[in-house]
């Protein structure tokens, strides 16, 4: 269950959050050193332009990981559902929403008519 709920969570936030997470604060650091060289102040420039070097680093290397999580994820989820097909948590949960979904779609349908 911590698979599904891990896949379904990254494929929530990578559509927009966790890359504005990413690039928001070496973007920041990287200002800062701009408004520290604007000021004459170059030692603390460079200091912030590497921090933001290395944290656009880091940013790169954690998406890589969840991006390799999510693929692992994604394997075993199929393998538990071409081994166990119906009787597994999730997909009973993905059949109970799609027919709520359903039922929204032909309530909404008899309101229109």
């Amino acid at each position: 269950m911590k698979a599904y709920e891990q896949m379904l969570a990254f494929e929530r936030l990578r559509s927009w959050r966790l890359p504005l997470t990413f690039v928001f604060f070496p973007l920041m650091g990287f200002f800062a050193g701009a408004l520290l060289w604007a000021t004459h102040h170059e030692t603390l420039a460079w200091l912030n332009f590497i921090i933001a070097a290395f944290l656009a680093w880091l940013a790169r290397f954690q998406w890589k990981q969840l991006v390799a999580r999510h693929a692992r994820n994604q394997r075993l989820l199929a393998e538990l559902r071409a081994e166990h097909g119906e009787k597994l948590p999730w997909v009973q949960v993905e059949k109970h929403f799609a027919a709520l979904e359903e039922l929204k779609r032909e309530i909404a349908e008899g309101k229109g008519s």
